[in-house]
């Protein structure tokens, strides 16, 4: 059981990252659909300067740094030349891996996985029951709490809510709704950066053009569930994730392996569509 947990926990931080980013630009209002092109630059950057820094920390705010910087470029083309956000993330996500990709082959002669011998691994902590975390996975449950507070609490906060709920509103009292719209999207970037710097630096050990795993979609799904707020969303993501745990030990629990695997994705769609009705219930439709 307490192995179970472990890796629920582990493998919930770089889903809860990307989901916090995700929520952060949808309260700004912006569905950011690129949310794994992120993911992909931030785990590269990690990779490559924790082996040339010998410093995991120093690869892991690289990770941040390149997710952030890509991310704010992706904001820059949707506000700057109004172009449509589904279409831009969409073509963010796959020129993002098409230049991993290309990358790691130019400059290593490799191509899918990039391991590099000299890239130390993130800090890991022991905490009872639950066995060795790393530090990004304590991080982003706080961030949760910080999430939460940053919100509700200060004026930046409710200046980016004001923008992203009411645009024309927060106009005339002087809020830029496109300058907290790209704001959000650096937040957004530096946190997938941090969850790419996590599988690379963490999870996995390495890089891979398929790292990110389509964790930036599930994201969607997840800040979705959770309605754009940070502790709902960290516990869908808890949730799903614990299904993907499962699904991995099936065999030893004697559950079908097809049908474990399906678990997650199974959950997405119901947790989804009771997420619809209710919503619908709420404004005089559809009885749940």
């Amino acid at each position: 059981m307490n192995a179970f947990l472990q890796g629920c926990l582990l493998q919930t931080t770089p889903l809860l990252l990307t989901s916090l980013g995700g929520a952060f630009c949808r309260t700004a209002g912006l569905v950011n659909v690129g949310l794994d092109a992120f993911i992909l630059v931030g785990a590269l950057a990690a990779e490559v300067t924790g082996a040339a820094t010998h410093s995991a920390l120093l690869g892991t705010a690289a990770g941040a740094l390149a997710g952030a910087c890509g991310c704010a470029l992706m904001g820059s083309v949707i506000t700057g030349l109004g172009a449509n956000p589904i279409v831009t993330g969409l073509g963010f996500n796959l020129f993002s891996h098409a230049l991993c990709r290309l990358l790691v082959k130019t400059a290593f002669g490799v191509s899918g996985l990039l391991l590099l011998a000299s890239c130390p691994k993130l800090p890991a902590f022991s905490l009872p029951v639950l066995g060795s975390v790393d530090i990004l996975t304590l991080l982003a449950w706080v961030l949760v709490l910080v999430m939460t507070w940053f919100l509700d609490r200060t004026w930046l906060g409710l200046h980016l809510t004001a923008a992203g709920s009411e645009p024309a509103m927060a106009r005339t009292v002087g809020i830029s709704a496109p300058r907290m719209l790209l704001f959000s999207t650096v937040v957004a970037g530096a946190l997938c950066g941090l969850a790419g710097a996590d599988l690379s630096l963490g999870i996995v050990g390495a890089f891979s053009d398929d790292i990110s795993s389509g964790r930036g979609y599930v994201a969607l799904a997840a800040f979705y569930i959770g309605r754009n707020r940070s502790l709902p969303t960290a516990l869908t993501c808890l949730f799903l994730t614990a299904l993907e745990e499962l699904a991995t030990r099936a065999q030893v629990l004697n559950i079908p392996v097809s049908l474990a695997q399906a678990f997650p994705y199974i959950s997405v769609l119901v947790l989804m569509l009771l997420q619809t009705l209710r919503t619908r219930h709420r404004h005089g439709g559809t009885l749940l």
